[in-house]
């Protein structure tokens, strides 16, 4: 049993429509997992801070979230309440 020329056109516009619009979807997956990998290294990497944190007295640590607080705030242009 050999293929038509009809069935080869037919073939070839099956992979037109439907698996060749799934290569951009694969993209943004891959996109997708390597953010996700990103943000799994940014978190082991941010694990030390942690460690070294639980160290400290419950006054360094107000103090050291205080700082980052203000920090935040002014790199988003907030001004917080007194």
């Amino acid at each position: 049993m050999s293929l038509t020329r009809e069935d080869l056109q037919e073939i070839r516009s099956i992979i037109q429509e439907e698996v060749r619009p799934l290569a951009g979807e694969l993209e943004a997956l891959r996109n997708d997992i390597k953010d996700i990998y990103d943000m799994i290294a940014d978190l082991r990497r941010n694990t030390a801070f942690d460690k070294d944190f639980e160290k400290l007295t419950l006054e360094q640590k107000l103090l050291r979230v205080n700082s980052e607080l203000i920090a935040a705030a002014k790199q988003a242009g907030i001004s917080l309440p007194r």
